[in-house]
């Protein structure tokens, strides 16, 4: 299974927040937002409270940071420079330049910005929520495309397409045809495929629904969908 919640934020909270190494965050809560173009994620992490925004235009990421102490907010600006998968977890890692501002006051001015640090990494897990399970069994469309019972119609931030996995390792979609792909063995897990774009695939049984997740093998944009079955 997926360790959703590993993350390194000890840049972030060493340079800026606390002065404290944190090793991992809670799963507080995330949710993508009504035109689907961005994904708001509200988190523990030690002893803060992270509201942040990640925009998955640019893969950008921005919000603020509550203390438990008496301390007003901070604000932070992010932007993504840079990659890493680690295939043997199935984790790909974001690097961003990092800045922070406490509250404006008398108006605005860049100079109320300063770097936190150009070496931020988050996992993009960070942005996906918690999954319902990590049995992908029952997401599957049949055993082959040649079997298909049924697919799946899915929308978000890139439109419309249809969907269908296959327990055989295979999957194809309207948008970019038929690949390589083992919905079953990369449950909860980020699979890079042959073209060098990476997948993520989330099945809830209670709803019987998918969340799909795609970033392209530059890493420079996300594209997020929610899809319902149809029978064939």
């Amino acid at each position: 299974m997926k360790a959703r919640m590993r993350i390194d934020v000890g840049m972030i909270a060493a340079a800026f927040l606390t002065g404290a190494i944190v090793a991992e965050a809670a799963p507080t809560g995330v949710q993508w937002t009504p035109d689907a173009l961005r994904i708001l994620v509200n988190k523990d992490v030690g002893d803060e409270r992270w509201a942040i925004t990640w925009n998955l235009d640019d893969l950008s990421t921005t919000g603020n940071v509550f203390f438990r102490d008496d301390r007003s907010p901070s604000f932070i600006w992010c932007e993504k420079t840079g990659h890493d998968f680690l295939s043997s977890i199935g984790e790909l890692d974001l690097q961003f330049r990092c800045s922070g501002s406490d509250a404006a006051f008398g108006g605005f001015h860049f100079d109320d910005w300063s770097l936190i640090s150009d070496d931020v990494l988050l996992p993009t897990s960070f942005f996906i929520p918690q999954a319902e399970t990590c049995d992908l069994t029952d997401a599957v469309n049949g055993s082959s495309s040649a079997t298909a019972s049924s697919f799946w119609q899915c929308s978000g931030n890139a439109g419309r397409f249809d969907f269908q996995v296959f327990s055989n390792g295979t999957a194809v979609s309207s948008a970019t045809g038929g690949f390589d792909y083992d919905v079953v063995d990369e449950a909860c897990r980020i699979a890079r495929l042959d073209d060098g774009s990476f997948l993520d695939v989330e099945y809830s049984p209670s709803r019987d629904h998918l969340t799909v997740y795609e970033i392209p093998a530059t890493v420079d944009q996300a594209i997020v969908s929610e899809c319902d079955r149809s029978s064939l």
